[in-house]
């Protein structure tokens, strides 16, 4: 049974990440799930096995002090901007009309 709880996770790639630890199965494999906690609320990854490089149990007055005041999300998420993709659409209704002789 694998360890869960809250755990300092070092990962490939040089990143460590502090959360709450637990095994989930998805597609057919088993990843890790580490749920970081922060002020407004809690940001869950997955990770394959294979990203692993070592996982040090902590208690959970610990990791929180590791986390500190890090803010775990993405520094801007991936989205589209609304000007951007009506220009696009625009564009797109424009292109099938346009004839070029």
């Amino acid at each position: 049974m694998a360890y869960e709880g809250f755990a300092q996770v070092e990962l490939m790639g040089h990143r460590v990440r502090y959360g709450r630890i637990s095994e989930e199965e998805s597609y057919g494999s088993k990843f890790l799930r580490i749920d970081i906690p922060f002020d407004s609320g809690v940001v869950t990854e997955y990770y394959g096995g294979s990203a692993i490089y070592a996982i040090t149990p902590l208690s959970e007055e610990i990791c929180k002090d590791r986390i500190g005041t890090h803010d775990p999300r993405p520094v801007q998420p991936l989205q589209y901007r609304l000007e951007d993709k009506a220009t696009r659409e625009q564009n797109k209704s424009e292109d099938l009309y346009e004839i070029d002789f």
